[in-house]
């Protein structure tokens, strides 16, 4: 097989098998916000998706003659590498390089102190790529750098453990670069598209300014929430004489309130509750979901909410200050709401009440 039709080969079969592992990453990992709290966990499936193509590659090798076999071994390498650059735990980088060296063990009964070195030099150089040159994209020179490197190691070993004329380890190691470089620029614009992809995601769902969820995101998370039969808690909040605020100070300082307005809204639901969420559902106004919250859960966290403004000093220009309060209106669901939008529907009545009462008040609904 010429180097090619080798070449065009190992690369379709490259592309091919990591553009599966994508496919299988958005199935299991669709999660825009990164808040996965256990990323290994799930890379551990990629990895199990891995050994079972590297698996099936020496397979292959086995049963093919001496010049194939070499290129399925130079094929399981390249594999290796392109899947390092897919995960990001240390655990999944590690564990390729263990398992590739382990099965070409095992298929060939061939082991040698090339092998070990060739494992323990590319562990530590892709912990080394990962901890301070990640994402791969941003540093293209270092990270094939890294893998030409690991792909010299490998098949000078190769020649020396089984004894090749020069011309052949030259021959894959050639093909070794040129696939790898051909999958690197391949995986660099699949990740550019998932990047749009996510911010596309997240535009729809997040306000550009405060990054808190949108008023499409409530709606849909509302109403889910609503037709699983959880219990809402629905906390409705107004930013006090923030059009008064927009007109002296200009724009800029009520867009600084807000982004400010919310990140301590943000902080103290992380702090205080366990699955509160903070949506911005118009102009200076703010919408708190609490599922599976009692009536109680939902006004302690009001008042939480309420004490921590009353504290908020906003700088604008000029080092000037503004204070921050806010109005709330706060309901939990009925028996009777035959949809999530009726308990929303007053808990904005009762922020209305409070802003009519002086503003800088909570308006509770009464128990049912």
């Amino acid at each position: 097989m010429g180097m090619i039709t080798t070449i065009f080969l190992l690369s379709f079969v490259n592309i091919g098998v990591i553009g599966v592992l994508q496919r299988l990453m958005h199935m299991l990992d669709p999660d825009i916000e990164g808040n996965n709290p256990s990323p290994w966990r799930t890379e551990l499936l990629y990895t199990l998706y891995f050994t079972v193509v590297i698996a099936l590659v020496f397979v292959l090798a086995t049963r093919s003659s001496s010049i194939e076999w070499l290129m399925w071994v130079n094929l399981a390498l390249v594999l290796m590498m392109s899947y390092t650059d897919a995960v990001k735990t240390r655990l999944n980088i590690i564990l390729p390089l263990v398992i590739t060296v382990a099965l070409f063990f095992l298929f060939t009964k061939s082991v040698s102190y090339w092998l070990v070195l060739t494992l323990t030099i590319g562990i530590i150089s892709l912990l080394v790529e990962r901890q301070w040159f990640f994402p791969f994209d941003k540093h293209p020179v270092i990270v094939l750098s890294v893998k030409a490197g690991i792909g010299a190691i490998s098949w000078v070993g190769l020649a020396v453990m089984l004894h090749l004329p020069l011309k052949v380890p030259v021959s894959m190691y050639v093909v070794y670069l040129v696939v790898t470089a051909l999958t690197y620029v391949y995986m660099v614009l699949m990740r550019q598209e998932h990047i749009n992809n996510v911010d596309t995601a997240r535009n729809l769902l997040y306000d550009n300014l405060t990054h808190a969820r949108n008023w499409l995101s409530f709606r849909s998370d509302a109403e889910d929430d609503f037709q699983n039969d959880r219990q809402l808690g629905i906390i409705a909040m107004d930013i006090d004489h923030f059009k008064q605020i927009n007109d002296t100070y200009g724009h800029l300082a009520g867009n600084t309130i807000l982004i400010h307005f919310s990140d301590r809204l943000e902080e103290i639901l992380a702090q205080q509750t366990d699955g509160a969420r903070l949506y911005r559902t118009g102009g200076e106004e703010f919408t708190i979901l609490y599922p599976d919250a009692t009536e109680a859960d939902v006004k302690q966290t009001a008042k939480q909410i309420q004490a921590a403004i009353r504290g908020l000093q906003v700088k604008i220009d000029k080092g000037r200050q503004i204070s921050v309060t806010a109005s709330m209106g706060v309901e939990s669901r009925h028996a009777a709401d035959k949809n999530a939008f009726d308990t929303f529907k007053r808990a904005d009545r009762l922020l209305y009440e409070s802003k009519r009462n002086g503003r800088n008040q909570i308006s509770i609904g009464t128990e049912h």
